[in-house]
């Protein structure tokens, strides 16, 4: 079965078309069933005609297939014993609308996992033909836990071997190895949280963190403004007091005036100085305050506040249960993105070494197999500090999902699963884009989700929204 990966707006979307041989069963009882959203357990549907052509709109946000999510760390018994339970539940919720699981859809990639709150996602298809099969999604869990984890892996060996009996459900498998005391010492239903979804939360108070941080840079930013037209009033009050000074020493030199009013005028003149003096040399020092931030970073920097809404919105999605969370303002630097790149080497001058050659004799050529062997590093360059990624061990998985990753990228724009690297059938290096909410780019196109595209020494790649340039 066929995927297609659609963002809309604020929704992630893997679309199936139908297709011409099973046009009657979009509108069958099945199909009713699954649009309402009534299946515990399974990906909300809604259904779509564009073209005279039916589509199936299944929404993921947040979620990642149970393949890319275990990519890099395999999966740990807990997690192991939370997949078949969720599986368990939603097989026999089937049951209640006189479902089979023929419907079902069991590979790894389309089950999902939400990344934010740990629970899985099951795919249920009104016209699929094939007829699901358990045996082989047990054979490809086999692939995606963790081998170092000794109880899940007798846990999902237990259930590869059940599961090859003919005469053995799903359901009855799940059961008895659910209640092997063996690989679960209590109940599932009082599994603690997932190693994952503690992660997240420790990420969570991190964006907390962040964003109290925003809160009183903010505090800073109002208290600059309110002080910067303090300056500016100062400033016309120092005007004002001029203008005084200009009218009496006028008087003076243009009216005969008694002791009493000579006195006094020179009594103004002298306040207006003083005062005069004292408003302007306050006001300018008001006026042309800097904040402290500004001191340091010569260019100018972008907070999240400056991005167009369509990002600011695609940034959110991310978050989905806290919104307003992207609070890293001093990544981004503006004109790093419009202005040329200019790469200047760091090495130091090699020390002279002797040779039994002279400094000006032959030239060696170099053979295009020396340096094809080079891996590429790709290098940030819109970032304080160059950021150094080396695709010399492939495949490489990039995200901000510490232990889900191999490659952490602490920055909001970037999705906690977000692209992978991996060698392609050439021999070259292909990039992934893993439905990511911002996307993955190269030179300024964006990527495909889940399509495979080669890279070339000298390509652009942005990640969120750091651009990275390959070497």
């Amino acid at each position: 079965m066929e995927y297609r990966y659609y963002r809309e707006l604020k929704h992630n979307y893997l679309i199936v078309q139908q297709d011409n041989n099973s046009r009657e069963k979009i509108a069958s009882y099945q199909a009713r069933i699954l649009e309402k959203g009534k299946l515990s357990g399974f990906l909300t549907c809604n259904m779509r005609t564009i073209n005279n052509e039916n589509y199936l709109y299944y929404e993921i946000n947040s979620m990642q297939n149970i393949r890319d999510r275990f990519s890099v760390r395999g999966m740990d018994a807990e997690q192991l014993a939370k997949l078949l339970t969720s599986l368990k539940n939603s097989l026999e919720s089937l049951s209640e609308y006189l479902l089979g699981m023929e419907n079902v859809v069991l590979d790894a990639k389309s089950v999902f996992t939400d990344l934010s709150t740990g629970e899985y996602k099951f795919m249920y298809c009104p016209f699929k033909k094939e007829q699901a099969d358990f045996a082989g999604f047990i054979d490809e869990l086999v692939e995606l836990v963790d081998h170092d984890d000794e109880v899940a892996v007798e846990m999902i060996y237990s259930c590869a071997e059940k599961a090859e009996m003919d005469s053995m459900l799903a359901i009855d498998c799940i059961e008895q190895v659910l209640e092997d005391k063996r690989y679960i010492k209590e109940p599932i239903e009082k599994i603690e949280q997932s190693q994952d979804t503690q992660e997240f939360i420790e990420f969570d108070n991190r964006a907390l963190n962040l964003d109290e941080d925003e809160e009183e840079e903010n505090e800073d930013i109002r208290k600059h403004k309110g002080k910067k037209a303090s300056g500016k009033v100062q400033i016309i009050f120092g005007i004002l007091f001029l203008i005084l000074l200009a009218i009496m020493m006028y008087v003076r030199m243009n009216y005969i005036l008694s002791r009493e009013e000579n006195l006094l005028s020179i009594i103004v003149i002298v306040v207006s100085v003083v005062t005069g003096l004292v408003a302007f040399i306050n006001g300018f020092k008001d006026a042309n305050v800097s904040l402290p931030w500004k001191k340091k970073n010569k260019k100018d920097i972008k907070s999240l506040e400056d991005i167009d809404e369509d990002d600011t919105c695609d940034q959110l999605e991310d978050y989905g249960e806290f919104c307003g969370d992207d609070t890293i303002d001093t990544y981004v630097d503006v004109d790093s993105y419009k202005n040329k790149v200019n790469v200047t080497s760091h090495s130091k001058r090699a020390k002279y070494v002797a040779s039994t050659r002279s400094s000006w004799g032959e030239t060696v050529v170099l053979s295009q197999e020396d340096d094809s062997d080079k891996a590429f590093t790709l290098y940030s360059r819109n970032t304080d500090k160059t950021i150094r990624i080396s695709l010399d061990k492939l495949p490489l998985t990039v995200g901000k999902m510490a232990g889900c990753v191999d490659e952490v990228l602490d920055d909001m724009s970037v999705s906690r699963i977000h692209c992978r690297f991996m060698q392609n059938e050439e021999g070259g290096i292909s990039i992934v884009d893993l439905n990511s909410t911002n996307g993955t780019f190269r030179n300024g196109l964006k990527i495909t989700p889940q399509k495979e595209i080669g890279l070339e020494e000298g390509d652009e790649v942005r990640i969120g929204r750091i651009c990275f340039d390959c070497r």
